[in-house]
């Protein structure tokens, strides 16, 4: 009997619910992953290039993972109106502070 692993089974079903234009979508993502990849590693080369023509060692970092690179979260209006609001509340605190400082008491 030729049963597929559940795993399978699943990836199957969601790649069939899935539309071509996401599939095509992702499949551009993963493109332009590659070529970001390829394209941080050239400029390393370079980079490594111009330090040796001048003297200096090479840098010798591993290349980043896309799991190492956080996503941009993206804010609602609220979200970003709250934390405006809170920049200017410590801003406002502050500046009550330094004025408050700059007082001298009477002795």
């Amino acid at each position: 009997m030729t049963g597929l692993r559940i795993e399978e089974r699943c990836a199957r079903v969601w790649q069939s619910l899935r539309g071509r234009y996401v599939r095509m979508l992702e499949a551009q993502l993963a493109r332009e992953r590659q070529e970001i990849e390829r394209l941080r590693a050239e400029n390393r080369a370079m980079l490594n290039s111009l330090l040796g023509t001048a003297g200096v060692p090479p840098i010798e970092t591993p290349p980043l993972h896309p799991a190492q690179v956080a996503p941009i979260r993206r804010r609602s209006w609220p979200q970003i109106a709250m934390t405006r609001e809170i920049e200017a509340a410590r801003e406002a605190r502050g500046r009550e502070r330094e004025r408050l400082g700059q007082q001298q008491p009477l002795t």
